[in-house]
Formats: C-alpha cells, sequence, structure tokens
C-alpha cells in the first residue's frame, strides 16, 4: 500500500493510483532532504520533497522525529509538536492504515506521549487502536535503575476509521 516515513533524513513514501510504483521521501529539514536527495538520486529512487500530501491518503506512516525535548523547560513546546506532527499524519492515514510513531525525548515519558496522542487523535476526529507500544530494542537496554536509558518510546496505531 501507500507509505509515508516522516523524520530523519533516507525516509521515503509509496503512492497508488497513476503514481503508484514511484518511491519519494520527505523530511522538513532543508539540508536532510539534499543529502537525502542525493543518496536517492544515486539509487535511482528520484528526489526528496517537503511536506506535501497533496489530499493524498497513505496506508501506513511513520513518525520518526528528532528529539524535540533536551531539556525539562521545553517539555511544553516539545509536546505541541509532537502533537502537530502526529495530527497532520493521523488526518492522512487511510481508514484501516498504521501509523508508527516515535519519540527519543527523554524528558517526554511514555504516559505523557500517550497522552499527546490521545489529544491528537481526538482533535483529528480519528479513532486510533493501539496494535502496541514500542521501546529500544534489545541492542540498547533499558534498565529498571536508569531512568534515563528509556528514552525511546513509540506507539503502533491502526486507524478503525
Amino acid at each position: 500500500g501507500e507509505v509515508v516515513d516522516r523524520g530523519r533524513a533516507g525516509i521515503g513514501q509509496r503512492r497508488r493510483g497513476p503514481r503508484q510504483g514511484e518511491v519519494s521521501a520527505t523530511d522538513q529539514d532543508d539540508l536532510a532532504r539534499r543529502g537525502a536527495g542525493d543518496d536517492r538520486r544515486r539509487q535511482g529512487l528520484g528526489g526528496v520533497e517537503g511536506d506535501q500530501s497533496g489530499g493524498e491518503t497513505f496506508d501506513t506512516i511513520v513518525l520518526d522525529p528528532p528529539a524535540f525535548a533536551k531539556t525539562k523547560a521545553s517539555v511544553p513546546r516539545a509536546l505541541a509538536g509532537y502533537k502537530e506532527i502526529n495530527l497532520r499524519a493521523m488526518r492522512i492515514l487511510a481508514p484501516g492504515g498504521v501509523l508508527l510513531t516515535c519519540s527519543c525525548s527523554y524528558h517526554v515519558n511514555r504516559g505523557v506521549f500517550a497522552e499527546m496522542l490521545g489529544a491528537a487523535a481526538q482533535d483529528a476526529g480519528r479513532r486510533l487502536q493501539v496494535l502496541a507500544w514500542i521501546g529500544a530494542g534489545r541492542d540498547h537496554p533499558e534498565l529498571v535503575t536508569v531512568p534515563e536509558t528509556g528514552y525511546l518510546k513509540g506507539a503502533l496505531l491502526q486507524a478503525l476509521d
């Protein structure tokens, strides 16, 4: 199906319809788009575009932004940013589509991240089912006695509408 990955460079999206099979990448950062575009052109995959869905919907969306909250003081602004990108993704997620959304901000814990996702879903008018809550892989252990190691978090969500 259609996939859009919005996060770090080297990402891509697939479309259905007249542009089926076309792969392009999207990233908010101009420098990342230029670097990813060079890599993708070398691979024969086409260029990199900005945040433009053109009214399309996507079956799968991956949000993997950089850490928005580098300090405790930046948490409110970071949550607003996380909510905005998730809200936008939820609006272009096809019915039955899957959203994988991540955060690597230590100062935004899992509970706060989940609350933000609920608020974004409500504002988007979407019903989303949690398929899985995810964290770091085995190669990046989370230690019970070292809370700082629990900064990687994500949610795999499916649109029920």
